[in-house]
This record gives structure tokens, C-alpha cells and sequence, in this order.
């Protein structure tokens, strides 16, 4: 397993405490910020897809685009596909033309309005590549044929092999994020220990840990992906990383 590693340590002060005088005082501590990584092999592909309609009234634009949503529930059911394995967002409404919407700028044209839809494939889905790719390529088509349209998910290009509407994740990663944390509690532990040997003192253990979750999804407006719950994406059906960061704190004398 690939593993890689940003490290940023200083010295800190310390935290202020609440309940007692002597809380409140400075804590010494030597903060180490650390980042762990773990792989996991994909349980879970989803397909991103949008119905949108566009009219000058909103009402218009959300009947057109209620229509166009339900057809894409029968041709999913006609492919075979379960309701457990589709999610809607529901109605979204926007503004259409372009320019901005203060004084001096383009005024609206029109609505758009669109609705986010995640088609879930697991299982024996996810076994052979070439079946999965031919799946994947009907459901678009067909989808495509009623006005449904790709979303590209920001997937990072450096990290995770280039944007895609088709991302992999995995359903349970509570295992690999264990594996995450105990990877960047290691990094980190060597490099408390040179800065405490540059000062001259002695780590006496470890104060406070947080860890906190490195998805792959880049800043960026409308991620569809907030409206799931799964933290981490990769492009790839072989593997997705699991990255977390890990702040240590440690008390020294």
C-alpha cells in the first residue's frame, strides 16, 4: 500500500480550560497534524444523472420537469432496477440567463428546475468490469433519450484518475478509517519526538487526538454528493483511499 503522508508540527501553548483556575492556566502541549491513508475495495457504484426543464414560469418548468422525472422512474423500473437502488433530491428551482442578479445586471429569463438522481449498483455488479461498463452505458442511453443528463462529480484529478459521473465508495468504512488513524497516529509520533528533543524537553504522553475525514470531493458549488452520506469517492472500481487527518496533541515535561 502506497502511503503518503503532510506533516505540519509546532509547539503549542496549549488550550484554555473552564472549570477550575489552574484549568484555565496554559497547557504546554506539542500539536502534530498527520494524515493517514487505507484502501478499501468498492461495495457501491453510483451514476449521477439530472432531469431538468426550463421555461419562463416556475410553475411551467416544475410541470415539465415533474413529467420528465417520472418517466425516468418507469424506464428504470422497465430496466429492472428497484426503488432501493434509486435516490431523487427532489425539485430544485434556479434562476436562468446569465449576468448577475443586482442592480446594473441581467435579470432572470426564466426558471430552471432539476432534480439530482444516484442510481445505485452493488453486489455482483461491481464483479466483472466489462458487464459493469456495459450496465452502466445502457442505463445512460436509455436515461439519456428522456432529457436525463450527465453530473460530473469533482473528483479529484491528481488523487483519484479524473473527474466521472460513475463513482465508486464503500457502504461501511469504519474498518479501513481505524487503519487511517493508527497510520497517521504512527507519522506523527516520530515527529513529536524531534521537536521535543530541539526543546529540550520529554513527551510524556499523548493529550488529546482528533480525526477528522479526507474525502476525495475538491471545493466547489451544487456537490449533488451532500445529499448522500458516504465520505469517500474514487473513479477507479479497484480501489477507493481512505484518508483521514489526525491532529495529536502531546503533553510533555
Amino acid at each position: 500500500m502506497i502511503r503518503s503522508a503532510i506533516l505540519i508540527a509546532f509547539a503549542a501553548g496549549g488550550v484554555l480550560g473552564t472549570a477550575t483556575p489552574a484549568e484555565s492556566e496554559l497547557k504546554p502541549v506539542i500539536s502534530v497534524a498527520s494524515t493517514g491513508r487505507a484502501t478499501a475495495k468498492p461495495d457501491l457504484a453510483i451514476v449521477f444523472v439530472s432531469v431538468r426543464s426550463s421555461a419562463p414560469l416556475a410553475a411551467d418548468a416544475l410541470d415539465q420537469n415533474k413529467k420528465k422525472t417520472q418517466e425516468v422512474k418507469t424506464k428504470l423500473g422497465s430496466l429492472g432496477y428497484k426503488e432501493t437502488q434509486v435516490k431523487f433530491s427532489g425539485n430544485r428551482f434556479a434562476p436562468t440567463g446569465q449576468g448577475m442578479y443586482f442592480a446594473g445586471g441581467q435579470r432572470p429569463t426564466g426558471f430552471d428546475v432539476y432534480n439530482n438522481i444516484y442510481v445505485l449498483l452493488e453486489g455482483g455488479d461491481l464483479k466483472n468490469i466489462d458487464e459493469f461498463n456495459v450496465k452502466v452505458g445502457l442505463l445512460l442511453d436509455e436515461l439519456s433519450k428522456l432529457g436525463a443528463t450527465p453530473v460530473q462529480m469533482p473528483i479529484s484529478s491528481l488523487s483519484m484518475g479524473g473527474a466521472s459521473i460513475v463513482a465508486f465508495t464503500v457502504k461501511d468504512p469504519s474498518a479501513q478509517e481505524k487503519q487511517a488513524f493508527a497510520d497517521a497516529m504512527e507519522k506523527a509520533k516520530p515527529i513529536a519526538d524531534e521537536i521535543a528533543r530541539r526543546m529540550g524537553v520529554k513527551i510524556t504522553g499523548v493529550d488529546s487526538a482528533n480525526a477528522s475525514p479526507l474525502s476525495a470531493m475538491m471545493g466547489g458549488p451544487a456537490n449533488p454528493l451532500d445529499e448522500l452520506t458516504y465520505e469517500y469517492l474514487s473513479s477507479s472500481i479497484d480501489e477507493v483511499p481512505i484518508r483521514t487527518r489526525v491532529e495529536v496533541r502531546y503533553s510533555y515535561r
